[in-house]
C-alpha cells in the first residue's frame, strides 16, 4: 500500500513516501504468487525471494509411482507468475525447478535444487540458479498385487525405476521399461527382496495436490 504525504515549509515542498508490505499470497490461489517486498538492498530491488514464498508447480504426468526408499529425479514446471509487490515478475510462469524425490518420515518428499528461468522473448532460457525448495512430506501408498493389470496401474503415470523392477517382477511385464520409467536403480538392486512376495507397497504421489513446494532460503537472482 502506498501513502504519499505532502506538506510545505514557506516555498520548499516535500514528499515522503510510507511503504508497507503485504503478506505472501497463499500457494493455492487464482490470482499470481505474491512474494513479500524485503530486499537486502537497493541493487538487488525486484530480484529478491524471500523465503517462505510458495511457488505453485506441475507435473507432465498424472501420478508417479516409487518405492519408499527410492530417489526418483524429477524437474518440475512452475505454474503461475511470482510476483513482488511492485508486481513485477521475478519468477515467471514456465520456468523449471530440477530436483529428486527422496525418501522421508516414511514418505517421500520433492526437494528442489537448480532454478532455471523461463523467458517468453525468444523462448529462451537463461543460467540455472541454486534453490532451495521443498514439498510436503507424502505418505500415500498404493498396494500391487501379483498379476495385477499393469495398463490400468501405469496410465497417466511415470514410475520409478525400482518401483518399475518391482511392477515387472509382481506382474510378469517386462515391458513396463518401455514406459515413462524415471530414475536409474533396476531389478538387479532388488530382485532378492521380491523373492516370494505377492504385493508391493508403493509411494503414490500426485504432483498437483502434493507438490506444492516452498522456499526453505532466501532467493537472490542476481
Amino acid at each position: 500500500m502506498l501513502n504519499l504525504k505532502s506538506w510545505k515549509t514557506g516555498t520548499a515542498a516535500f514528499l515522503a513516501l510510507t511503504i508497507t508490505s503485504s503478506a505472501v499470497t497463499p500457494l493455492i490461489t487464482t490470482a499470481p504468487a505474491l512474494a513479500q517486498t524485503r530486499y537486502p538492498d537497493s541493487e538487488s530491488y525486484n530480484r529478491f525471494v524471500p523465503s517462505g514464498t510458495a511457488i505453485k508447480v506441475r507435473y507432465e504426468k498424472d501420478k508417479v509411482l516409487l518405492m519408499p526408499d527410492e530417489k526418483v529425479p524429477l524437474t518440475l514446471t512452475v505454474a503461475e507468475d511470482v510476483v513482488g509487490n511492485d508486481r513485477r515478475v521475478l519468477i515467471p510462469r514456465g520456468s523449471e525447478i530440477k530436483g529428486e524425490l527422496r525418501p522421508a518420515y516414511r514418505g517421500t518428499q520433492f526437494v528442489g535444487k537448480e532454478l532455471t528461468l523461463y523467458r517468453d522473448l525468444g523462448n529462451t532460457q537463461v543460467r540455472p540458479y541454486y534453490i532451495n525448495v521443498t514439498s510436503n512430506v507424502v505418505t500415500r501408498t498404493e498396494e500391487v498385487k501379483k498379476g495385477a493389470n499393469t495398463t490400468s496401474i501405469l496410465t497417466g503415470t511415470a514410475i520409478g525405476a525400482g518401483a518399475a523392477a518391482a511392477l515387472a517382477a509382481l506382474t510378469g511385464n517386462r515391458s513396463i521399461s518401455a514406459l515413462e520409467v524415471i530414475g536409474g536403480a533396476g531389478l538387479g538392486t532388488i530382485g532378492g527382496w521380491l523373492l516370494n512376495r505377492k504385493t508391493v507397497k508403493m509411494v503414490a504421489v500426485y504432483p498437483e495436490q502434493d507438490l506444492a513446494v516452498k522456499l526453505r532460503s532466501d532467493l537472490a537472482l542476481r
